[in-house]
C-alpha cells in the first residue's frame, strides 16, 4: 500500500471511527445524567458531599452537617430518598457532577466563571467574603521588633499563603497576583485537605497563614483563639450548590425551594447550628465535684448509684461521665442535638424504645443501657482499664471512628488492643485529611482530639472523686 492509499484509507477510517465511539463515550460517561423526572421516577436524588467538620460528618454514628441537613430538607421536599456520592477529593466533585456521577453539589461554593463553565448554579445560599488567617502577634521580648497583623490584602507582599489548588481561595490569590501585582507565594495543597485542617495548621505554626470564608473562619473562634480573622481579601461572594447543565428543570426545582420562607428558616436553623454552636458550645470544665452536701456529687446521686450497679460500675465513673456530659444539667441540648444528663442522640434512644430524655431516669437508664452495648462491643480488649478508655471515647463519638483508629493503628504497626500512643494516638489524627480518607478508614471526618481529651478529662475527674467522694 503506497503512502497516497494509505492517507486515503485514514481520512476514511477516523471519521468511522469517531461515529462509531462518539454515541459509545457517550454513554459511558454522560448516561447517568439526570433531570427532575427522572429524580421522581426513579425516587432517589444522588447528592455529592465531601467530609468536613462543618458540611458533612459522622457523629456518634449519626450523619449530620449542615450540608447534609439541608440536602435531606431538599430531597424531603422533592418526595425522593437521599442517596449520598462521596467525593474524597473536595475538587472531585464539580467533575462528578458533570459527568453523571450525581445530581446535586449540595456543598456552599463561590460561584467563579471557571465554574460557571462547566456547572449550573443556584441562587445563592448565602453571601461571604474571604478573610486572611493569621496568627494573633506575641508579645515580643525585649529588644525584638513587635510583630503586627497583616491589615491588607496589600501586606501579603512576600508572604506564603496556602491554599487547595481549584479553591475560590486560589482563584482570588491568584487575581491579587495578577492584577494587583501583589507578589505574594501560593502554596498548593491536596484537595482533600478542609478549610478546617489548615486552619488548625496555622494555628499550630505548621503554616504562616490561609484563607476561607469569613463565617467558616468564625466557627472556630473559641476553638482556636489565637487566630485572627479580621483582615478582608476579596469582595462580598454568593455561595451556592451546584447542579448540571443538562438539568433545567431539577436547577429550577431547587431554586423554588430555596425560596421558600419554611427553607429560609430551617437554613438559618443550620448555620447557628454548625456555624454558630459547634465550637462555641458551652465548655466543659475539670472540676472536682459539684456537692452541696458532704459526700454528694449530685442530686441525682440515688439514681446514678442504681444504675451504675446494673452495669457493673463504680457510681463515681458514672458520674464523671454525666458531668462531663452536662454537668448535671437534665435539660441541656448540644449543637448536635443530645439531649439531657447523658446527652443522648434520639436515635441512641431509640433502640431503647425511650423517647422522654429530659426525665433524668430515663435518660440515664437508656445512656446505661448504651453503655452496656458497648462494653459488648469493645468485648476484644482484654485488658479492664483499657477496655474502659475505648468504651469512653466510643460514648463521645461513636465506636465507628474508634474502630477506625485501631485500623489505622494495625496499618502504621501499631498495637490495636492498646490505648496510648497507639489507638488514642490515631484516634487523634482522624482530624486530618491523610487519615481519615485512608482506604482502611469507614467513617470520615473526627475532631479526634475531643473524644481523646474527653476521655483523660472523665478518668481524671473519678480520681478525685475517688478520693473525695465514699464509696
Amino acid at each position: 500500500m503506497n503512502i497516497r492509499t494509505l492517507i486515503h484509507f485514514l481520512k476514511w477510517l477516523v471519521p468511522a471511527l469517531a461515529l462509531l465511539y462518539l454515541p459509545l463515550a457517550y454513554l459511558l460517561f454522560f448516561q447517568n445524567i439526570r433531570d427532575l423526572d427522572d429524580i421522581k421516577i426513579q425516587g432517589r436524588a444522588r447528592i455529592i458531599l465531601s467530609y468536613d467538620p462543618i458540611n458533612y460528618l459522622i457523629y456518634r454514628g449519626t450523619p449530620m452537617g449542615f450540608s447534609y441537613e439541608a440536602a435531606e430538607h431538599f430531597c424531603r421536599y422533592l418526595g425522593v430518598d437521599m442517596d449520598v456520592v462521596l467525593a474524597e477529593d473536595i475538587n472531585q466533585q464539580l467533575p462528578a457532577l458533570k459527568y453523571g456521577k450525581g445530581d446535586i453539589v449540595a456543598h456552599n461554593l463561590t460561584i467563579t466563571p471557571q465554574r460557571t463553565a462547566i456547572v449550573s448554579f443556584s441562587s445563592p445560599l448565602d453571601y461571604t467574603e474571604q478573610v486572611l488567617i493569621q496568627r494573633k502577634p506575641r508579645p515580643a521580648a525585649k529588644g525584638e521588633r513587635a510583630p503586627r497583623l497583616l491589615l491588607s490584602a496589600e501586606e501579603l507582599e512576600g508572604k506564603t499563603v496556602s491554599v487547595r489548588r481549584g479553591s475560590a481561595y486560589y482563584s482570588q490569590l491568584l487575581k491579587l497576583k495578577n492584577n494587583q501585582a501583589i507578589a505574594l507565594s501560593i502554596e498548593t495543597v491536596p484537595g482533600v485537605t478542609s478549610t478546617s485542617q489548615l486552619i488548625r495548621d496555622v494555628a499550630t505554626g505548621a503554616i504562616d497563614y490561609t484563607v476561607a470564608d469569613r463565617d467558616i473562619a468564625e466557627a472556630h473562634r473559641t476553638l482556636y483563639p489565637n487566630l485572627d480573622f479580621t483582615t478582608t481579601i476579596s469582595p462580598r461572594q454568593p455561595l451556592a450548590w451546584a447542579v448540571g447543565k443538562r438539568s433545567p428543570q431539577l436547577e429550577s426545582e431547587l431554586n423554588k425551594w430555596l425560596s421558600r420562607a419554611d427553607t429560609k428558616l430551617h437554613l438559618r436553623i443550620l448555620h447557628a447550628k454548625y456555624y454558630d454552636r459547634q465550637y462555641t458550645f458551652r465548655r466543659r470544665t475539670l472540676r472536682a465535684f459539684h456537692s452541696e452536701k458532704a459526700g454528694m456529687i449530685s442530686v441525682y446521686d440515688n439514681l446514678i448509684r442504681s444504675y451504675a450497679a446494673k452495669i457493673g460500675w463504680d457510681w463515681r465513673m458514672l458520674a464523671s461521665l454525666m458531668y462531663e456530659e452536662s454537668q448535671f444539667d437534665a435539660n441541656a441540648v448540644s449543637w448536635a442535638g443530645a439531649t439531657g444528663l447523658m446527652q443522648l442522640m434520639p436515635a441512641t434512644a431509640g433502640m431503647f424504645k425511650i423517647t422522654n430524655l429530659f426525665d433524668p431516669e430515663s435518660n440515664i437508664r437508656a445512656g446505661t443501657r448504651y453503655l452496656k452495648m458497648l462494653h459488648k462491643e469493645w468485648k476484644d480488649i482484654p485488658d479492664p482499664e483499657t477496655r474502659l478508655k475505648f468504651i469512653l471515647a466510643s460514648y463521645n463519638v461513636g465506636p465507628g471512628h474508634v474502630r477506625d483508629a485501631q485500623a489505622l493503628a494495625v496499618k502504621f504497626k501499631k498495637d490495636p488492643h492498646l490505648w496510648e500512643d497507639n489507638v488514642e494516638h490515631y484516634l487523634r489524627l482522624k482530624s486530618k485529611s491523610k487519615y481519615y480518607r485512608d482506604k482502611v478508614t469507614r467513617y470520615g471526618y473526627c475532631n479526634g482530639i475531643m473524644p481523646v481529651e474527653y476521655t483523660k478529662n472523665i478518668l481524671a475527674r473519678y480520681n478525685l472523686y475517688q478520693q473525695a467522694i465514699p464509696l
